[in-house]
């Protein structure tokens, strides 16, 4: 793996090769499915990320693996190519970073083999090739951990899940609005249909649930476009000094419609 494809998947997908250094917390990802150790980590976790009650650590954690889901999508479909994904080759690296001048604690995944195994070639085993992988990792990285977060916290599986969908179609919008090959795009689309028609039993679930049908609605600040709302609440309004989001499918119109209008207020007074 070459030192561009390195930086591509740490920056964009939350998986590293580089040990982290003086982290805050670290462990083997394998921990996380031990129950004990998840509870303690939640204790921890929580108040560091000013959570307010025990269930914001709890879905911020479902929400490591967003980037790591995006990273094997994209590896899939651009380089036909994947690293070890499994729980036994991950490092849970925990670090304090900057965003804005801000302090906050953000989470990577460091791959501790970085070998690379290649997909077939022809054209009609490569799909099958990719629905093991994306299956695989689903149903043996992500699921045992949320299942243990289950357990050992407040919130039942399903929330936590839900935690996965929006920033899954979010990154797929921006890998097909950028400039990478018509081809990428073409086997990304066909990857992500894969995520989407897998069967529930791959989570666990009666149903897939990454399938979502998403709702839209007007912009904050124009009426001539609109923007998508979160497949679940992220649980924001819970953290110190925290909010519904404006897309938060837990927020009432009434108030969506007042933003709105004070929104534009302050844009058309500068």
């Amino acid at each position: 793996m070459n030192e561009a494809m390195l930086e591509k998947l740490e920056s964009t997908f939350k998986l590293t090769a580089n040990k982290q250094e003086n982290p805050v917390y670290s462990c083997p990802a394998a921990d996380l499915t031990d129950e004990n150790k998840i509870k303690r980590l939640l204790d921890f976790y929580t108040p560091l990320i000013k959570g307010l009650d025990p269930s914001v650590g709890e879905v911020y954690m479902a929400a490591w693996f967003q980037g790591p889901l995006l990273g094997l999508l994209y590896m899939l479909s651009a380089w036909n190519k994947t690293p070890d994904l499994t729980l036994d080759n991950l490092t849970v690296q925990m670090y304090t970073a900057l965003y804005n001048g801000r302090e906050y604690y953000a989470v990577n995944f460091l791959v501790n083999n970085l070998e690379l195994h290649d997909g077939p070639d022809e054209h009609s085993k490569r799909a099958s090739w990719s629905e093991e992988k994306l299956s695989r990792f689903l149903s043996k990285t992500v699921r045992p951990v949320l299942e243990t977060i289950a357990k050992a916290g407040t919130l039942k599986t399903g929330m936590l899940w839900s935690q996965l969908p929006t920033m899954l179609e979010y990154g797929y919008e921006r890998l097909m609005e950028s400039e990478e090959s018509e081809t990428v795009k073409h086997r990304m689309m066909s990857n992500y249909g894969i995520v989407k028609s897998l069967d529930g039993t791959v989570f666990g679930r009666s149903k897939n649930p990454l399938l979502v049908k998403f709702h839209r609605t007007e912009s904050l600040a124009s009426p001539d476009k609109e923007v998508r709302l979160k497949a679940a609440c992220c649980l924001y309004y819970l953290v110190d000094g925290g909010y519904y989001c404006f897309t938060c499918p837990r927020l009432k119109e009434a108030e969506r419609v007042k933003r709105r209008e004070e929104y534009r207020a302050e844009q058309k007074a500068k």
